[in-house]
């Protein structure tokens, strides 16, 4: 596991993202982006910016330290906790896993579905494949939240803030969980990460 995964090295951000891919084309140029962020929140928090050490205590056992212990605790590896926090994950390691497509288990975190979207009807699974099966036989878009399944229509994906009819969708075969094109998922994770942190 010599991939990205929380790796301090690859932390300069895509050179010249477009307009089209703020944060980058690639997988790499998404963690990359998102490694700047938590290297900026670091500097922040330890310049004593009272909004960036407020960020720390969404971390388990922050929430009731004071702003100077908050300052003395930081680490890198904690500010990029906090993004992949802000960002739906449970931890860095996880958001990493989730990008990276690494095999085993993985935990989609909350991105894919908000509290703000559980008001769309969707088809829920927790066996992968029954997912597929169901994806193939009735159409939809194959999406993961946590380490559950679910369908949805393009509505969903338009609520959601995801073109349906972008052509990553298409380069996935429309399944976010085993996507045929690791980049093109990027792209779009990209995107619902670009409206969280206000890129």
């Amino acid at each position: 596991m010599s991939k990205i995964l929380g790796s301090m090295e690859s932390e300069i951000p895509q050179a010249n993202p477009s307009k089209e891919h703020p944060l980058g084309e690639t997988v790499t140029d998404v963690l990359a982006f998102l490694k700047s962020k938590a290297r900026r929140l670091h500097k922040q928090v330890e310049k004593g910016s009272s909004v960036h050490v407020g960020r720390m205590r969404a971390l388990p056992g922050m929430a009731s330290s004071t702003d100077q212990e908050l300052i003395g605790q930081v680490k890198r590896r904690l500010c990029l906790n906090v993004i992949a926090m802000e960002l739906g994950f449970r931890t860095w390691a996880a958001l990493a896993h989730a990008m990276e497509g690494d095999e085993g288990g993985i935990d989609f975190g909350t991105i894919l579905c908000p509290k703000r979207m559980m008001v769309h009807q969707n088809i829920w699974l927790a066996d992968y494949k029954e997912a597929v099966d169901i994806k193939r036989e009735h159409g939809g878009y194959l999406l993961g939240y946590r380490r559950q399944f679910f369908i949805a229509d393009g509505d969903y994906l338009q609520d959601l803030g995801l073109d349906p009819e972008r052509n990553e969708w298409d380069r996935m075969d429309r399944n976010w969980v085993e996507p045929g094109d690791l980049n093109a998922r990027a792209r779009l994770y990209a995107r619902l990460f670009a409206e969280r942190l206000l890129v």
